[in-house]
């Protein structure tokens, strides 16, 4: 890769990571929740808290500024058997404890599978609630008033395993994608984005320029992967035709230009090259010549 592009990608990757501050803040206010249903005399009905951990795109390196919100998984162990409880109540009953003990904003999601929590300054903490499955995964809620399984620490084994194989910096490169897919509206999830990433990863070489092309062109061709750690099974679906179709569109106007941006490294026109680049990715993407 030419010095100059090389450089602009690594600016790049630092200017949409978050500040480390966001994540610290997020623990901090994680730990004080945590307190309060411990010390408070008010759980939540038919559980009892355990513990916390960070979890989703700040504990993999792929979070981006003013997009990723700082997720933290609640364990709770289930008091009556899990398959005579809803997932529903366990989130409501989270909000209604959070509502009495903070003046912040506090709401379960639209899709019905965490508690959010809006603090001042712009911090979004996401509380996912979890019951211990087995020694290696959870059951979380699915959406639906039911239950699906997450293996977090297994989902970390396998993204690390995948960078050690993969030439470039998986998780510096899954930033930028998310970062083109949260500026376009978001259609495709963080972890199924992180998916496909990580499967393509080891055959990218090691040059980002002409991984996010080959990138591109694979996301026109089709977004179906199956869940890695074979929990969720296939993750695209998700999406309706009509999305798929969209992003399709989107990763094949992406793919033309980058393709515009390596002809123009080709030819030495580093400054077409970059604007191309910054037309790829988005108002973050250095498009200025670099010293």
């Amino acid at each position: 890769m030419d010095a100059q592009i090389g450089a602009a990608f690594d600016q790049f990757y630092e200017l949409i990571a978050p500040p480390r501050w966001k994540v610290e803040e997020g623990l901090a206010h994680a730990r004080t929740i945590s307190d309060h249903m411990r010390h408070s005399g008010r759980g939540v009905e038919s559980y009892s808290f355990k513990q916390f951990r960070l979890i989703g795109s700040y504990a993999r390196a792929t979070a981006i500024r003013d997009f990723s919100d700082v997720d933290v998984m609640f364990e709770f162990q289930s008091l009556t058997a899990l398959d005579f409880l809803a997932s529903r109540p366990l989130l409501a009953g989270i909000r209604d404890l959070l509502e009495q003990s903070t003046d912040s904003t506090t709401r379960i999601s639209e899709m019905q599978e965490v508690v959010q929590i809006e603090y001042p300054g712009g911090l979004r903490l996401d509380i996912l609630p979890a019951v211990r499955n087995d020694s290696q995964s959870y059951l979380i809620p699915d959406g639906r008033n039911g239950w699906r399984v997450t293996a977090p620490d297994v989902q970390k084994a396998y993204f690390s395993g995948r960078d050690a194989v993969s030439r470039i910096h998986l998780p510096k490169f899954t930033r930028g994608l998310k970062y083109w897919n949260a500026t376009r509206g978001g259609l495709v999830r963080s972890y199924h984005l992180e998916s496909i990433v990580a499967h393509i990863g080891p055959h990218l070489g090691g040059d980002y320029a002409i991984a996010t092309h080959k990138t591109f062109e694979r996301l026109s061709r089709t977004v179906r992967v199956t869940d890695p750690v074979g929990r969720q099974g296939e993750l695209s679906v998700y999406l309706s035709n009509a999305q798929c179709e969209e992003i399709a569109a989107l990763c094949r106007a992406s793919a033309a230009e980058s393709l515009v941006a390596l002809e123009a490294q080709a030819l030495g026109n580093c400054e077409r090259a970059l604007t191309a680049w910054a037309s790829v990715y988005g108002p973050r993407f250095p498009n200025y010549s670099l010293e």
